[in-house]
């Protein structure tokens, strides 16, 4: 039971997005992008040029 609870919460911190590329960040609406840039701004996300 421990063991696939570990692997449900391996698989949440995977699937969060932390790499992105300009072009992805063109297509995002104006709210999402705001969001995404401030944490690009601190470090918490990275930019894939």
């Amino acid at each position: 039971m421990a063991e696939n609870l570990k692997k449900q919460e391996l698989r949440l911190i995977r699937s969060k997005k932390t790499y992105w590329h300009l072009y992805s960040l063109q297509t995002l609406e104006s709210e999402k992008l705001a969001r995404i840039v401030n944490k690009i701004l601190k470090r918490e996300y990275f930019l894939v040029k």
